[in-house]
């Protein structure tokens, strides 16, 4: 029998958004159509501290960065959280597509601009259970693939979760401050600058409350990235 010769090249030259193939193997980011890529929700108006979108470029740093600086240096998000970004996280989330994680990783260092400074990429940690029902972290995942591209090394024993916290949806910025807090613990670090690695930013409580664990074990500096930001 006569097996058909398969192109194999045209299985990764296949963007995962249209499911179109384009044509290069320099296309960058990987994984996704230069059509696709145009007309993705870049996050371009937002404030330069925590990345929150603004009415107008012309507003640099957001009310609450203003009046009270959060305890992290920087965040750096790259699209809204709408269509398709929002389903892109969702596939992965709740229905285990981590097939897309390549995508992901790749817009993210397509977008970001790390400094040399950063000694580690430290993904938001799940509790031990909860990453057993899921059976991955995604931002783990992310982080891992955001290793390959930038060659940081990425530190899953620094930060802990400590227990699982109540559902966040819907709850305000002090809410989820206190539904997290005491949840993350860490080793004591000599680190200088880490960047905090998630997929998504709502109102920053995890970042605030992993930064400032972060700042009292010893890390001088913590930056961190997210695929996206929602709007409040």
């Amino acid at each position: 029998m006569k097996i058909p010769k398969v192109n194999f090249r045209s299985l990764f030259d296949q963007c995962l958004l249209c499911q179109q193939s384009y044509k290069g193997l320099d296309q960058k980011p990987s994984g996704i159509c230069a059509g696709c890529l145009d007309d993705l929700p870049i996050l371009t108006q937002k404030c330069s501290h925590c990345s929150l979108p603004l009415s107008t470029s012309n507003d640099l740093i957001c009310g609450e960065c203003s009046t009270k600086p959060p305890s992290y240096d920087h965040v750096d998000s790259f699209f809204l959280y709408r269509f398709p970004i929002d389903h892109l996280i969702g596939q992965v989330k709740y229905s285990q597509k981590v097939q897309y994680i390549g995508l992901i990783a790749s817009l993210m260092h397509h977008f970001s601009n790390i400094p040399p400074s950063v000694e580690a990429l430290i993904p938001i940690p799940m509790y031990r259970l909860n990453q057993f029902k899921r059976g991955f972290n995604q931002a783990e995942l992310i982080a891992r693939g955001l290793s390959r591209h930038t060659h940081i090394p990425v530190d899953t024993q620094l930060l802990t979760k400590l227990h699982a916290s109540h559902p966040q949806m819907g709850l305000s910025r002090l809410e989820r401050l206190k539904n997290q807090k005491g949840s993350f613990a860490c080793t004591p670090s000599e680190y200088d600058h880490v960047m905090l690695i998630d997929d998504v930013m709502t109102t920053g409580a995890t970042l605030e409350t992993v930064s400032q664990v972060l700042k009292q074990n010893g890390v001088a500096r913590v930056s961190a990235l997210t695929l996206a930001r929602t709007e409040r």
